[in-house]
């Protein structure tokens, strides 16, 4: 499996990383060729959104359920999302927790391309890709988090 792990650390207050990385309409700043869709109202286990990528006939659409919505108390929170798009399957557990004097980001992530016999294929592509990919991502929202400018 493309299965990956980010840590990272932030000067931000947890409530500020979450924000970050929970604004997942802003997903399409951080990740090229990607428009975003949104189910109404705030997430919540259940509430799902998908990231359409590509161009005209070439895109794709990762679409995404949330099944764990843990916003910060006392400073840690988590949010796993599971992917149930036709190109792309697996999940993502993300949690931010309080470290010294700012957040440490803990991202991890399993991507998977279907149909699945392509998975030995394309795993070991979707797995440095996908670490570069949300590793640039990942910066520029703990920038914004930070409030660093663009």
């Amino acid at each position: 499996m493309a299965r990956f792990h980010l840590t990272r650390h932030s000067p931000a207050s947890p409530e500020a990383v979450w924000a970050a990385v929970t604004d997942f309409a802003a997903y399409a700043d951080w990740m090229p060729l990607t428009r975003m869709r949104l189910d109404a109202g705030q997430p919540t286990p259940g509430w799902g959104f998908a990231g359409i990528s590509g161009l005209g006939p070439l895109a794709f659409r990762d679409s995404m359920l949330v099944t764990v919505w843990e916003p910060p108390a006392d400073g840690a929170g988590r949010f796993r999302v599971v992917k149930t798009g036709r190109v792309l399957g697996g999940w993502a557990d993300v949690t931010v927790a309080p470290d010294g004097d700012g957040t440490r980001l803990d991202w991890r992530e399993d991507a998977v391309v279907r149909p699945l016999p392509a998975k030995r294929l394309f795993d070991p592509l979707v797995a440095r890709g996908s670490e570069w990919l949300y590793g640039r991502a990942i910066a520029a929202m703990l920038d914004r988090a930070a409030g660093a400018p663009r």
